[in-house]
């Protein structure tokens, strides 16, 4: 029988050979403070004492796997030799009255199992002492390295908690799995073994010399308006002058008044970043990380990630690797409306009060305002699939608020509709975001709560009770601190004016239709990395009008085309398909549409000028064709400038009078039509805005209401004469300029787009002073208008 079937490999080694190999204990570092081999960036000395305490943890482990292998393979030598050792003897008798085979092969295989015996005591004994065989967790290595750090930029900080000094120190740890790790390992990083430590939740309070200090962790805020025996305890041992430590998600809400208030250091724990991984991965694998992590490719990883992706038993580059794939998962399971803020456009004064309000937020987190202070309190008002909902969302993602959510038609359905079962309902939410403080508390479709003066039906007193409820509710968190209120609506005058007072949902801000530059942008954000090299200007441009709902749907909608195409890549085309709608208009159909949108940028621009404006005849969205101004300059707000807007409203319409003997239904039939934008533009100007009419000194409402003026028989005559006049005034100027109009309808049926330069320079051609000089009176700058169909809006 050949040797090697009774004598493994491992068994023909010395003792020293089968020792295994060794690592060193520490890994290499020059001084304390020097650069880590595995990350080139410098620690400080509390993370320097950390990394070296968890690498000689990991090292331990390691050498105990080893070791573990190294019984187990002594195990499986003794069952083989002893396995060869029965077979010789059935197969040649009894070998003891054999002198002749007493130094065969037998006799080597029991003498291989003695010495394996003593080996295998050995590495039992040192199995006993070395370490309990629990592996190293990446989530407690790096969140201990994160702590660390945190005191290392404080200087001193560390010395006065390990050397009797008094400091008070509160920790925030905003993320919920980074708070439990720490939770668990924040003694082992600040105080060694024997350090006497009293707990405020459990302890009593003791003799100052049996205690090195206090500490308080707590997970979730005290109920509102009770007062436990923890805020007594903590106030008593303010008196030992000890080093007392607070550690909460937020410690102005969490943690007691009198911890807060003698605070001398408000901590917050730096996320989790490239460097803290890296520094994990080594320690964890034993093994210096080949390449640098990089930020984009890992910016979504979360310390549970970490937990997933890096163990012992894996290289650096195989970590890496499922850091990455947990990160890219993500990325590609992520909602079209997870975004940042800065990747909110369109959104105007709401970003601003955002970022502000945020600043604010983390001022107050570090003690340097009171929340008197913070901007706590915003009214949004803009059209549906605006952007509102989710602006919430992100604001309160990136603000690090718990987010509360209701609306009125909520807490209606939480019962019968009993008036009793509502305003429990209401109060319960409200509860909610106090309990969970630092939130944030959206209440979507505030409108829902009208003006109880203007309330009339039979339900009045039911409304009442409702909108009183709200407004006691919003006056009870006004000595609260951390709670953020947010309503939204797409009409806010229709709220009561109680709830926008000072006090209240005092800050209202107005949400317009994206520009063409914010609608690029938001194309930009939802198709990430698709169409990076193209140009969406042509697209932006199909898109004007639309909200970023609209946005969302059509990037959704293009990416279906490709993938039911053979599951392609996204091109152009698919984004301008989903946009656009199948045309199978007739070609005298066509030539309308171009006639008349044609008309509406040729009168734009000889009375507004030739920026910013462009027409398009492409059916999309129910339109033949469209005129957009997406930013009006200059504008005086005189009776003659409401007239030039009107006459370019009514231009289209009144073109197709002039080239085809009558108009068409194209003008008017919907909402948002040309006749409907110029019927309400003529009733703001007689009577709200007073600048026509019989009567222009006469206000019957504010401007966004002029439609509802037309219940009075003068307005409708004045309304009336002014449309007509604009019509009149506007079919004198076509006639005039009639070549030009045919030219430009003639660019818009073969290349479906014309822009305001190329009018003017069609009108130059002709010898046309195409922009009327205006006065100094009429320079007056205005705000931005938004994108409007046949010209400027109201």
């Amino acid at each position: 029988m050949p040797t090697d079937m009774i004598q493994p490999t491992s068994t023909l080694l010395s003792t020293s050979e089968r020792a295994p190999h060794r690592e060193r204990l520490q890994p290499r570092f020059e001084t304390d403070g020097s650069t880590d081999a595995a990350t080139s960036t410098v620690m400080g000395p509390l993370e320097l004492e950390i990394y070296r305490k968890w690498w000689r943890a990991s090292l331990r482990f390691r050498r105990h796997n080893v070791d573990i292998a190294a019984i187990r393979a002594i195990d499986k030598a003794e069952e083989q030799a002893r396995a060869a050792v029965g077979k010789n003897m059935r197969g040649g008798g009894d070998w003891s009255n054999s002198p002749a085979k007493s130094d065969s092969r037998s006799d080597r295989a029991r003498a291989l199992v003695i010495d394996d015996d003593d080996d295998r005591d050995e590495l039992t004994l040192r199995l006993r002492s070395d370490t309990d065989g629990r592996p190293i967790g990446a989530g407690v290595v790096a969140a201990s390295l994160l702590f660390a750090r945190m005191f290392d930029a404080r200087p001193g900080l560390l010395d006065g908690v390990r050397n009797s000094g008094t400091p008070v120190i509160v920790i925030d740890v905003p993320d919920g799995a980074v708070f439990q790790r720490v939770s668990t390992t924040w003694r082992g990083v600040l105080f060694n073994g024997d350090a006497r430590l009293m707990d405020l939740a459990r302890d009593s309070v003791t003799r100052r010399e049996d205690v090195n200090a206090s500490y308080l962790v707590v997970k979730d805020p005290p109920k509102h308006g009770t007062k436990t025996s923890v805020d007594a305890t903590a106030l008593s041992m303010l008196a030992f002058a000890l080093p007392m430590i607070g550690i909460s998600p937020l410690g102005r809400t969490h943690l007691p008044e009198a911890i807060n208030s003698a605070a001398t250091d408000f901590l917050e724990l730096p996320p989790l970043d490239s460097v803290a991984m890296m520094r994990t991965i080594r320690i964890v694998t034993g093994k210096v990380c080949p390449e640098p992590i990089a930020l984009e490719a890992c910016a979504r990883a979360t310390l549970t990630d970490l937990e997933i992706a890096v163990r012992f038993d894996r290289t650096p580059q195989q970590c890496l690797l499922e850091l990455r794939r947990l990160c890219a998962a993500k990325e590609t399971k992520k909602k079209s409306r997870d975004l940042t803020l800065a990747q909110l456009h369109g959104l105007g004064e709401a970003r601003l009060w955002a970022e502000g309000a945020i600043a604010d937020i983390q001022a107050w987190k570090r003690g340097e305002i009171s929340w008197d202070n913070v901007s706590s309190a915003v009214a949004l008002n803009g059209p549906p699939g605006c952007g509102k909902t989710t602006f919430a969302s992100v604001f309160a993602e990136e603000a690090g608020l718990n987010l509360v959510s209701a609306t009125l038609a909520q807490w209606q359905s939480s019962g019968d509709a009993h008036l009793g079962h509502l305003l429990r309902a209401m109060h319960r939410d409200f509860e909610t975001a106090r309990s969970l403080a630092p939130s944030c508390l959206f209440i979507d479709e505030i409108d829902s709560f009208p003006d109880r003066v203007g309330v009339t039906h039979s339900h009045r007193d039911y409304v009442v009770e409702v909108v009183n409820a709200l407004l006691a509710e919003i006056d009870g968190m006004a000595g609260l601190e951390g709670v953020v209120l947010i309503g939204a609506s797409n009409d806010i005058g229709r709220c009561d004016p109680a709830l926008l007072r000072a006090g209240r949902l005092d800050r209202v801000v107005h949400i317009a239709l994206p520009e063409l530059s914010e609608l690029e942008k938001m194309f930009r954000v939802r198709l990430g990395a698709d169409l990076h090299d193209e140009d969406l200007a042509a697209i932006a441009e199909l898109a004007a009008g639309m909200t970023g709902a609209d946005v969302e749907r059509a990037v959704k909608d293009a990416r279906r085309l490709a993938r039911q195409d053979g599951g392609r890549p996204l091109v152009l085309s698919d984004l301008q398909s989903a946009l656009l709608e199948d045309d199978d208009r007739p070609e005298e159909l066509r030539w309308r549409a171009c006639i008349h949108e044609a008309a509406h940028i040729l009168v734009d621009v000889i009375h507004f000028g030739p920026q910013n404006v462009f027409a398009r005849t492409a059916k999309m969205a129910g339109r033949f064709g469209m005129s957009v101004r997406s930013k009006l300059d200059a504008y005086g707000g005189t009776p003659a400038e409401y007239r030039k807007r009107l006459e370019v409203i009514l231009a289209g319409r009144t073109a197709e009078e002039l080239i085809f003997d009558s108009p068409s239904h194209g003008a008017g039939g919907a909402s948002g039509s040309d006749l409907h934008t110029a019927t309400d533009l003529a009733c703001a100007m007689v009577g709200s805005l007073g600048l026509a009419g019989p009567t222009p000194l006469t206000y019957l409402g504010a401007a966004r209401e002029a439609g509802t003026f037309l219940a009075f028989a003068e307005v409708r005559a004045a309304v009336a004469h002014e449309l007509s006049e604009a019509a009149r005034s506007c079919g004198s100027l076509l006639k005039e300029h009639r070549g030009v109009l045919e030219a430009a309808a003639r660019r818009l049926a073969t290349e479906g787009r014309i822009d305001g330069d190329t009018v003017l320079a069609l009108l130059a051609e002709r010898g046309r002073k195409p922009v009327p000089e205006w006065s100094d009176a009429d320079k007056g700058k205005i705000e931005d208008q938004p994108p409007s169909m046949g010209g400027p809006a109201i």
